[in-house]
């Protein structure tokens, strides 16, 4: 016996053992178990019985017998990577929804009664965040639900001056938007007593004159269920930096392909979601990956929606705090991932 037959011999041991006590301890499915067998099972195979490897020759005109578990090889570690980022993946949801449910249990737990709620996630928007609120309660609005997003600035401070007024949930740790949204989300879920939920972003740059609008189309079209805002569907041109411009069309098309949806705007955060959807609706994507990932959902849960014209007011504030647009790639891979390999 060789050396490198002697490794491999001890491989698929190490294997086997591994597979067995995963598949004990229910840490994954029968497919992986399945897979980890079938590697242990080609070790085994092609370090017992090397005369099997001539006939893989002659079908793949392989040139060496190492190459063939070279290339499985590859195959196999490639996958234990999927395994790994599945894990990483789970550890992150299952710390986020811990924040989550600290974040509601220690909120006041008032039920929220009404027509509307403003959902505003905030991170870090203390020079803001005051004005924005203020502008909502002096047009009239009075249910506001903010989602303190762990933010190191004076935010919490300002925020406690409205404590009779709106209700602010804390995250004990940043987790970003998605999770801030879903926190509100959920908090909707248990002490809503409303009819649909506004998302609203914490910069101002939402206008409240086009709530007239949407007020209207829910009232009249009792089974649309989502409304999405876009900056597209005006005569006249919104302006937006060229190079933005273009991210946001190919969202648009990326949006086609991997949803199946059509849509002139694929990344705006206003929307306006009926509580009944709200069931349907669960965010678990980080980043600005939930915006595709609530288009995802729309189209795979069959929800009814309209896309409707807004006004967006661009600041320099607002605009300083814009994603990079090489941060487009991360989010179409993180979406590709979710939906096909989650």
């Amino acid at each position: 016996m060789t050396l490198l037959e002697f490794f491999f011999i001890i491989s698929w041991i190490i294997i086997l053992v591994l597979a067995i006590d995963i598949w004990r301890r229910e840490k994954f499915n029968a497919v992986h178990f399945l897979l980890f067998i079938l590697m242990w099972g080609w070790l085994l195979t092609f370090t017992l019985f090397p005369w099997i490897l001539k006939w893989i020759w002659d079908i793949f005109w392989v040139a060496r017998w190492a190459d063939v578990l070279v290339y499985w090889s590859v195959v196999f570690l490639l996958y234990f990577v999927l395994l790994l980022l599945t894990k990483h993946v789970e550890n992150k949801e299952a710390l986020t929804s811990l924040i989550r449910e600290l974040a509601i249990e220690n909120s006041p737990k008032k039920v929220i009664k009404g027509k509307e709620v403003f959902i505003i996630p905030s991170y870090n928007e203390w020079e803001v965040v005051k004005s924005t609120i203020k502008n909502i309660l002096d047009n009239g609005y009075k249910n506001i639900l903010v989602i303190n997003d762990w933010s190191r600035d004076n935010s919490r401070d300002i925020l406690e001056k409205f404590w009779d007024k709106i209700i602010v949930l804390n995250h004990y740790k940043n987790r970003g938007q998605w999770a801030a949204l879903e926190t509100g989300f959920e908090y909707i879920r248990r002490y809503g007593d409303i009819e649909y939920v506004i998302t609203f972003d914490a910069d101002w740059q939402h206008s409240l004159s086009d709530l007239k609008e949407f007020e209207k189309i829910m009232k009249e079209h009792k089974k649309i269920d989502v409304l999405l805002w876009s900056r597209f569907m005006w005569k006249k041109k919104v302006w937006v930096p060229f190079t933005r411009k273009i991210i946001l069309k190919l969202g648009v098309l990326f949006t086609y392909f991997i949803s199946n949806i059509n849509l002139t705007d694929t990344h705006n955060g206003y929307r306006v979601i009926r509580k009944k959807a709200l069931e349907k609706i669960k965010i678990t994507q980080d980043g600005m990956t939930h915006a595709s990932e609530i288009i995802d959902i729309i189209s795979t849960e069959k929800i009814v929606y309209k896309e409707v014209p807004v006004h967006i007011i661009y600041t320099e504030y607002s605009m300083a705090k814009w994603q990079s647009s090489s941060n487009a790639i991360s989010i179409a891979l993180r979406i590709i991932w979710s939906k096909f390999f989650k």
